[in-house]
């Protein structure tokens, strides 16, 4: 009998386990996985479907639909609005990102500890728990195949301009055959997302998992079973599951919104801290034939400390037209003749900048952010070192992320008055990372304690982005199912 039940197999009104899982990206599927080891009764209940490995294709935008939260865009409202971008089915994120998986920056922990007062939580500590990871999602390097060569562009400039760059370790990234298509959904399965990895496991060891159905309400029973409504996303029904423990890890902006609809926390959510992701589209003299690689194998870290990052993106002409969206379609049909000589490249930025999720809507939850003014001249930085790392990798012409803004070359760089005098709502930004919405503490201004205890509620811990005290500056999947779990590690000792 199978263990992952689509929507329509669902037909109870009630269901009973130990262990409720709400969640099944990076954070709930450690929590799966690990309750499930220990013995525990598990249930996990995810809000998207089981898109199989033999089902992804190369139709961006029917697969889009089919694993993107909102089609693809969740709106940032602020000025500028900011589209951000999160999985929604099994396994989350972790199936339509690049696989990333870095271990947590040294002096990200040490901000913790010194000026959050996380204890437990130093790289030492932490260390067991990246190897685990990385064993089981194959974290490796690309093979060097000269298919990349939007990426060799940049080693080609980092080189020249003598700047830092490392390969960059990915899930199962030896196995990486260029298909270009990481957002949507790997169609080699070479990509090793929890769906492919930590949920089977978990499955072999007796967890089940309800895809389809959205959690809805949480009744807490003050310390005795507790009543969590889900709703089935074919049909409406709605079913009660009934639980002695509750594992919340539904992402940074979905888990806050769930505590503040269920009246359980109402401080969750109040502070939500993201990326700021710059796309530039850069023209060279040569054919690079980026769409014949594939995302992030070489990130540029020469001014990490300073929060900013740069790297080769997915190059696909859906992707392609998006990010040139904002300079018309004459732009984006000359771009398109040379195709073969252009590359998606992205400046990703630790903003400064805060946000805040509220309960407006039952169905929704809105997101909203104020632009914190020391960022511009961040961003201004950024667009700058991209653009010069661009033209020292070989470009003759970049398209900015800027509104109103002409394609430049090299020469209208160090003086150009676009960039100068750049205003915030010029801006076209893009977000793929948020955390730190429910962040955890050492005191009851924390929404959790050190275990990932919600405060004043003994059974519900959160295992996902939110719980992280702050913005990290880096891809935060490997943070996120490390620090799971640590979390899953003291619940069960």
């Amino acid at each position: 009998m199978t263990k992952i039940y689509k929507p329509e197999q669902l037909t109870n009104k009630a269901y009973r386990c130990e262990y409720l899982v709400i969640g099944s990206g990076a954070g709930g599927s450690v929590a799966a996985l690990e309750l499930a080891a220990a013995g525990k009764d598990v249930l996990i209940v995810e809000e998207g479907l089981h898109h199989k490995t033999e089902n992804f294709s190369n139709k961006i935008s029917d697969m889009m639909q089919n694993t993107w939260r909102n089609n693809g865009v969740t709106p940032f409202w602020g000025i500028p609005p900011i589209g951000f971008a999160e999985g929604k089915c099994l396994g989350g994120s972790t199936v339509i990102n690049g696989g990333l998986l870095w271990r947590t920056p040294k002096r990200i922990l040490n901000i913790w500890e010194k000026e959050y007062g996380l204890s437990g939580y130093r790289e030492d500590d932490l260390l067991r728990h990246f190897k685990k990871v990385e064993e089981l999602l194959n974290v490796s390097f690309n093979r060097k195949d000269n298919q990349n060569l939007d990426s060799e562009m940049l080693k080609i400039g980092c080189d020249n301009l003598g700047w830092k760059y490392l390969q960059v370790p990915r899930a199962g990234g030896k196995n990486c055959i260029n298909s270009n298509l990481c957002p949507t959904g790997c169609p080699s399965g070479a990509k090793q997302s929890t769906d492919l990895t930590y949920l089977p496991e978990a499955v072999k060891l007796g967890a089940k998992i309800f895809t389809g159905h959205k959690a809805i309400l949480i009744n807490y029973g003050n310390n005795k079973l507790h009543t969590t409504k889900i709703k089935n996303q074919l049909n409406d029904n709605i079913t009660d599951i009934k639980s002695d423990y509750i594992f919340l890890s539904g992402g940074a902006i979905q888990t806050p919104f769930l505590l503040q609809k269920s009246k359980i926390k109402t401080d969750a959510g109040r502070k939500l801290e993201f990326h700021f992701n710059l796309k530039f589209v850069a023209e060279f003299d040569r054919k690079i034939k980026a769409h014949k690689g594939t995302i992030f194998t070489i990130q540029v870290q020469e001014f990490m400390n300073q929060g900013l990052l740069i790297m080769a993106s997915n190059y696909q002409p859906h992707y392609l037209a998006m990010t040139l969206e904002h300079f018309g379609n004459n732009t984006i049909n000359s771009v398109m003749e040379r195709y073969e000589y252009c590359g998606l490249f992205v400046a990703q930025i630790q903003a400064k900048s805060k946000g805040r999720i509220s309960h407006l809507y039952d169905e929704s939850p809105f997101v909203s952010y104020g632009f914190n003014r020391m960022d511009l001249p961040l961003i201004k930085n950024a667009i700058k070192k991209t653009a010069k790392l661009l033209f020292q990798s070989g470009a003759v012409k970049v398209f900015l992320p800027i509104r109103g803004s002409k394609p430049i070359r090299q020469s209208e760089l160090k003086k150009n008055k676009v960039i100068q005098n750049l205003k915030p709502k010029e801006l076209e930004l893009v977000s793929v990372h948020a955390m730190a919405s429910c962040s955890m503490g050492p005191n009851e201004n924390s929404v959790t304690d050190l275990s990932g205890k919600l405060n004043g509620y003994n059974k519900i811990h959160i295992t996902d982005a939110s719980v992280l005290p702050s913005n990290i500056g880096e891809s935060p999947q490997g943070t996120i199912m490390s620090i799971s779990h640590e979390i899953l590690n003291r619940h069960l000792n």
